[in-house]
């Protein structure tokens, strides 16, 4: 399935803050015209700094535990 990275954005739980992962020089295509697989989306994703809009961990996970602390 292809869509834009801002169409991908709005399916997880992270809010992109510095894209290093996208074309600068053409942001506007790269982030919104551009269709690319949620692989694609993910790689790129990986390299930009990012926030999570929430906990990875479900509330009853033990490794949660052991990264909160």
């Amino acid at each position: 399935m292809l869509k834009t990275s801002e169409e991908w954005q709005k399916e997880c739980t992270v809010i992109i803050l510095d894209p290093d992962g996208w074309d600068r020089k053409n942001y506007q295509y790269s982030w919104h015209e551009e269709q690319i697989t949620k692989i694609e989306f993910e790689k790129r994703m990986v390299s930009s700094t990012v926030r999570f809009t929430k906990s990875m961990f479900d509330e009853n996970d033990k490794l949660r535990d052991i990264w909160v602390k």
